[in-house]
């Protein structure tokens, strides 16, 4: 009994979960939407989250943004999109995932990885499969970056139109995510 505890004592750092915080200040998701007239970009750089890297490998990650905080350049249309997604009624945009990575043996580094990812918007949650990189800058310190789509429909809004023709189904973002202890 005593070896064992002994062996537990010694790997008990190694076996230490990390927390990584957001940088709010090097992060960012953008959101896209076509028209058939036009296309519309809007960006948040109000996220806030962080990512658990556990001792197995699993990573666990929470990021959420105010709906109120995206910008199109256009105050019209970001007034007529909050209205569009209920943002008084839900005020996140919130993304769950879980995945495996770890920082790589060799520092920097680059992975591609998979994660499943919960999406809460406009009080409807759809899992979506996710594709990230990862640039491992330290242990400590990652960037992750994504592309994915999402259907309004899915999520129950109802497309907006312009000129008796509705936005297009598909929703993009673009994630720009840094994490650091």
């Amino acid at each position: 009994m005593k070896s064992l505890v002994a062996l537990l004592l010694l790997t008990a750092p190694a076996l230490a979960q990390e927390t990584l915080t957001l940088d709010g200040a090097q992060s960012s998701l953008t959101y896209h939407l076509v028209h058939k007239l036009h296309k519309i970009d809007g960006t948040s750089k109000k996220l806030a989250g962080k990512a658990v890297l556990l001792p197995d490998g699993r990573v666990q990650v929470e990021v959420h943004a105010p709906v109120e905080s995206f910008d199109s350049e256009n105050v019209n249309r970001d007034e007529h999109m909050k209205e569009t997604v209920e943002a008084a009624r839900f005020p996140t945009v919130e993304m769950k995932a879980i995945g495996e990575a770890k920082p790589p043996a060799v520092l920097p580094g680059a992975e591609r990885k998979t994660f499943k990812a919960q999406i809460t918007f406009h009080g409807q949650k759809n899992v979506i499969e996710l594709p990230v990189q990862l640039d491992w800058k330290s242990a400590t310190e990652v960037k992750a970056t994504t592309k994915f789509k999402i259907s309004l429909e899915a999520f129950k809004i109802d497309r907006p139109s312009l000129m008796f023709v509705k936005v297009d189904d598909d929703l993009g973002f673009d994630a720009v995510v840094v994490f650091k202890k």
